[in-house]
């Protein structure tokens, strides 16, 4: 997952203006490579724990995605006051489990925290059925 430094700025300031509540996005890429960030509002209707991506604004995003060549390269939501690391809700929302297949085969999920306001932190993963794995994040200029 290579991001620049720019975009995980980009990332952490939409979660500070989010919070409390969680905030969420998509980003569009090539190769592992973030081109796009796709800011897209949270509709769940408990924000602080849960977050739902609005319907007409997730579509937006995939069509010019897909009108500029890029795969869904992640998935992106903030836990504001615990840590960046996959919920079991995370888990269940990531997987289909009529089809029992990824939700979105191939894409990653950022999950960012700011448990600490000085230091926020983002970490990448494929979420599979039950299985967590975590991708680095290479940052670059």
């Amino acid at each position: 997952m290579i991001l620049t430094q720019s975009q995980l700025d980009q990332l952490h300031a939409q979660m500070r203006r989010d919070a409390p509540y969680e905030t969420c996005g998509m980003i569009g890429g090539k190769d592992g490579r973030a081109l796009k960030i796709y800011p897209i509002k949270n509709t769940a209707e408990n924000r602080v724990k849960n977050y739902f991506m609005d319907g007409a604004e997730q579509i937006q995003a995939m069509q010019d995605m897909d009108d500029n060549g890029y795969d869904i390269l992640a998935i992106y939501h903030s836990h504001p006051v615990t840590p960046a690391y996959p919920s079991p809700t995370d888990l269940r929302d990531a997987w289909d489990s009529d089809l029992q297949e990824p939700r979105y085969p191939g894409t990653i999920y950022i999950i960012m925290t700011q448990m600490n306001p000085d230091a926020p932190e983002a970490h990448a993963y494929r979420l599979e059925n039950e299985t967590i794995t975590e991708i680095p994040i290479q940052l670059v200029d």
